[in-house]
């Protein structure tokens, strides 16, 4: 049997996910693998788990400014240079060592560049001598993925256009795939009827249904304002808002809908139900992490995009913008303005809804176990 590990860190939920995709669907589909997955944030040292806190600020507090810039200095060859000594540095110790070694991978599938650099490293050094595939989980490429791109086997990427930008920075075409980002096929598959998810959450279905997430990290309050705004404007529509784990937030959401008698929006915290109330939405709302855009684009729900945390989030607005998906604002100001505007008319929803139907279906997970069986 092909022994598969598929690696991710804690840098955003996005990257955990994906991996989680991944692993469940070889798992469950292909008897010729035994599969491992494995967090490499379990196995940092004080300065590896420095950078999950910092990414736990930034996703609290939003300094959006300080995040790009340094997004767009780290994306150039002499920037990166010291990157691979940060990951050997935050991560590689005997504990990790001696997990991978007993492993014993054939095949490594990484959903993060700091577990892609480790395992490049392990591969000069003898401990692993194994095939290595990176999947990019944003809509753009950035020179921290690549900087080892003579030394992996393989980038799966979201599109066409990420293609492209990885061939025009010097990445063998030959070692890029475009399946698109890895999902949950077997719950996108499996999803309950209109009639029974709107009865479960009291929902008529005579108006519109916007979701929206707002959960970010815990104790953030960013999302707070956009809430308000919503609240305030009294929509025609029914709204679903998701606080995630963010126990501070829903209580003062919670409140504000009980003190202001407001009956068409439903606070949530954690969901699992998440697809199931996609798939009644006419709109989502959220940051534009890539995870939740990649859901959105495969249940073509159009997407209205508030401020993320900058960087990579930032490149995947702007190609749902230039798609004409969906939306993206910029602060409370147009947020208002562009509900407004939906309120008025639903052109602009029937549009990116017809672009959305004409996408192909994502069989990402599928064609990635396909590849782990030819190599």
């Amino acid at each position: 049997m092909k022994k598969v590990l598929v690696l991710y860190a804690r840098y955003g939920s996005g990257h955990a996910a994906i991996a989680q995709y991944v692993a469940n669907y070889i798992k469950e589909k292909n008897n010729k693998c035994e599969v491992t997955l494995l967090d490499i944030s379990d196995f940092g040292n004080w300065l590896g788990r420095t950078g999950v806190k910092v990414m736990d600020f930034v996703g609290k507090y939003r300094p959006a400014l300080i995040f790009d810039f340094f997004y767009e200095l780290m994306d150039h060859k002499i920037s990166t240079f010291g990157h691979n000594a940060f990951a050997k540095k935050s991560y590689d110790n005997k504990k990790l060592r001696d997990m991978i070694a007993s492993i014993n991978p054939d095949i490594v599938i990484s959903t993060h560049f700091y577990c892609s650099n480790i395992i490049t490293y392990y591969n000069k050094l003898g401990i692993t001598n194994t095939k290595l595939f990176t999947i990019i989980t944003d809509y753009r490429s950035h020179e921290c993925w690549i900087r080892n791109k003579d030394l992996e086997d393989g980038y799966i990427v979201g599109n066409e256009v990420v293609r492209e930008e990885l061939i025009s920075r010097g990445v063998d075409s030959k070692k890029i795939f475009a399946y698109g980002l890895p999902l949950n096929l077997q719950k996108i598959n499996n999803l309950d009827s209109r009639e029974e998810i709107l009865k479960r959450y009291k929902i008529k279905g005579d108006k519109k249904i916007y979701l929206f997430f707002g959960g970010s990290s815990a104790g953030s309050m960013y999302y707070y304002d956009y809430f308000k705004c919503l609240a305030k404007l009294d929509l025609n529509a029914d709204t679903i808002f998701i606080s995630g784990n963010n126990a501070r937030l829903k209580e003062k959401c919670d409140n504000y809908v009980l003190k202001n008698n407001i009956t068409n929006i439903k606070v949530l915290g954690y969901s699992k139900d998440v697809l199931n109330l996609m798939k009644i939405s006419d709109l989502v709302i959220s940051k534009p992490g890539g995870a939740t855009v990649t859901e959105c684009l495969e249940m073509r729900v159009p997407l209205l995009l508030v401020p993320g945390v900058g960087g990579q989030e930032k490149y995947n607005a702007r190609f749902i913008s230039r798609k004409k998906y969906g939306l993206k604002v910029r602060n409370v100001v147009a947020f208002k303005r562009v509900l407004k505007r939906l309120e008025i008319s639903t052109l602009p929803l029937k549009r990116a809804k017809e672009r959305l139907n004409k996408l192909d279906n994502n069989d990402a997970v599928e064609k990635i176990n396909n590849l782990i069986n030819r190599v």
